[in-house]
């Protein structure tokens, strides 16, 4: 007898833990749908700073980009702050990327403009700044179709 009791009070101890269990899952997708997932984000950031490329100064091509190379490598990301209302997010992140090294040129697209002039120069004239830096980025997003997408990309204020 001592058997069943502890059997039904287990059951009931099964019912009722999958039963309280569901109505988080259920909010914690509602809690992702809105605003952007953190690997998405990540995958945006990724792209972002692959964009930053080095066309090789080549006097014998004036415009020639098939040897663009990404003139940083990813290294991390990091969420500081999001904001979002209805269809729209502000997200703030702090991107870690080092310079590859390679040869002169020019540089354009991605974190260019978040590089200091001095950096920049010295980074073209072939000797970057060593180590990792980092860039403070806000994106903004807006969900379309039921997914979220990047529209731009711009300066974060300093913390």
């Amino acid at each position: 007898m001592k058997f069943w009791c502890v059997a039904i009070v287990f059951a009931a101890g099964l019912a009722v833990g999958a039963c309280s269990e569901k109505p988080r899952s259920e909010s914690a997708t509602q809690e992702n749908e809105a605003q952007p997932r953190e690997d998405e984000i990540a995958e945006d950031c990724v792209a972002f700073v692959h964009a930053t490329k080095i066309v090789p100064a080549n006097p014998n091509c004036a415009g020639c980009s098939g040897d663009a190379r990404e003139a940083l490598a990813f290294r991390q990301m990091r969420v500081d702050r999001i904001s979002c209302s209805g269809t729209a997010c502000e997200i703030t992140v702090t991107l870690r990327a080092a310079f590859n090294p390679g040869p002169r040129g020019t540089m354009s697209g991605g974190l260019t403009g978040w590089i200091p002039e001095q950096e920049r120069l010295a980074f073209l004239n072939g000797q970057g700044p060593e180590g990792e830096q980092d860039y403070r980025v806000k994106i903004n997003y807006q969900q379309r179709g039921g997914a979220w997408r990047a529209i731009e990309f711009d300066r974060a204020d300093a913390k």
